[in-house]
């Protein structure tokens, strides 16, 4: 029993996994009868479909999330460095922009240096969008000036994925 709690931690595929073990179980005890039963073989046929089926989801389902709504589009976006105290690690960006919510790796391109920040901050934004950085965060991109501006580049994590740097 504890294996299979394992397997389905692994959820959609082992779900899967698990199916198909037990469509091959029904199939090879259906197999040891001296005449198998058609309603209980098109019983274990639309079983084995419904596997495919989740099958070909749990293959897709990543393919589709990275072909779509892949978050690696880097974003050439100006950066302002912030005056109201935002907290270190916490970035404001303009409230309609896809990568909201989400952890970002900022780039300064004049630097090199990178930091990464939470989006979790929104603000209006009427005209094109920009990042609201902490004065800390814009010091570790190498700004030493207060009242920083600049261009950057912006890749943003899947939602409640943060990057390991």
């Amino acid at each position: 029993m504890n294996d299979v709690i394992e397997i389905l931690k692994l959820g959609l595929p082992g779900l899967v996994f698990l199916l198909a073990a037990f469509s091959y179980k029904l199939l090879a005890k259906e197999q040891v009868k001296e005449t198998p039963s058609p309603h209980i073989l098109r019983s274990i046929k639309h079983y084995l479909y419904v596997n495919v089926f989740l099958a070909v989801l749990t293959v897709a389902t990543p393919i589709v999330d990275y072909k779509y709504f892949s978050p690696n589009n880097v974003i050439n976006i100006e950066a302002v460095t912030d005056v109201s105290e935002l907290g270190k690690g916490v970035a404001a960006v303009c409230h309609n922009v896809k990568y909201a919510n989400r952890f970002l790796l900022v780039k300064d391109n004049s630097t090199g240096k990178l930091v990464q920040v939470f989006a979790g901050n929104l603000v209006p934004c009427s005209g094109e969008p920009h990042i609201v950085l902490n004065r800390e965060d814009a010091i570790n991109l190498g700004w030493n000036e207060p009242n920083t501006k600049g261009v950057v580049e912006v890749v943003s994590a899947l939602p409640g994925y943060k990057f390991s740097i």
